[in-house]
């Protein structure tokens, strides 16, 4: 049977969670996309005292995201494993990274490399673990869980032609376009990738020939400012 102290111990587990949410700008329908919870009503609930978020919803928040399980669980140490909060100014040497204050687009050019051309700041704000870059994200193909405007960190995947994994948010630069997608789970043939975009809110599949693919990114992070 559940004690009082269990029961005001989840509660504070469940004001956490939505804390760490709050910090993180994670929206309810972005948890629900990532798997975190059943549906998009859930962190509303949760933020109002209406539910509690489960141990498996708490385990994949903190594995998807970076806290620290144990600070979500007793409220002691740093909310985030590593460091003191996810693209956070760093105050580390050696951690500069280029900033193109322009949509993606214009800062990688048609060979698919950082357009030169292109203004750009070193930074180290944000750090996001292992990237090339960082600009501006102009699509809206995949909002609400990448929206016009974020500001995304790239990290060019070397193996794509011959394996990309499926769940992944990619840069497809070819020739002629250059598009913000969703690599789809199933592939279903070894000579195009298939993605996925958002159309009318609905995820729409379409192909891309790997042969008209001149490099590939992979999305390894994204924030947007208030």
């Amino acid at each position: 049977m559940t004690t009082y102290n269990e029961q005001e111990a989840m509660q504070s587990v469940a004001e956490r969670f939505a804390k760490a949410a709050e910090e993180l700008r994670l929206s309810g329908a972005q948890l629900f996309r990532d798997g975190i919870v059943t549906n998009d009503q859930v962190l509303s609930k949760i933020k109002n005292g209406w539910q509690k978020p489960t141990k498996k919803a708490i385990e994949l928040f903190c594995q998807k995201y970076g806290v620290s399980a144990a600070w979500m669980y007793t409220g002691e140490g740093n909310m985030y494993l590593g460091r003191s909060k996810p693209f956070e100014q760093s105050a580390e040497k050696g951690d500069e990274i280029l900033l193109y204050n322009t949509d993606f687009k214009k800062c990688l050019d048609s060979n698919g490399q950082p357009n030169s051309a292109v203004a750009s700041t070193p930074t180290k704000f944000p750090p996001a673990g292992d990237i090339d870059l960082w600009c501006i994200n102009g699509d809206k193909s995949l909002e609400p869980v990448i929206m016009q405007g974020d500001t995304i960190a790239l990290k060019k995947v070397n193996t794509w032609k011959t394996y990309i994994p499926g769940d992944l948010i990619c840069i497809v630069v070819t020739n002629e376009f250059k598009v913000l997608r969703k690599v789809s789970v199933t592939q279903a043939d070894d000579q195009s990738i298939t993605f996925i975009q958002m159309v009318d809110g609905k995820p729409v599949e379409s192909k891309i020939s790997k042969e008209i693919i001149v490099e590939i990114y992979h999305v390894v992070g994204h924030f947007r400012l208030d």
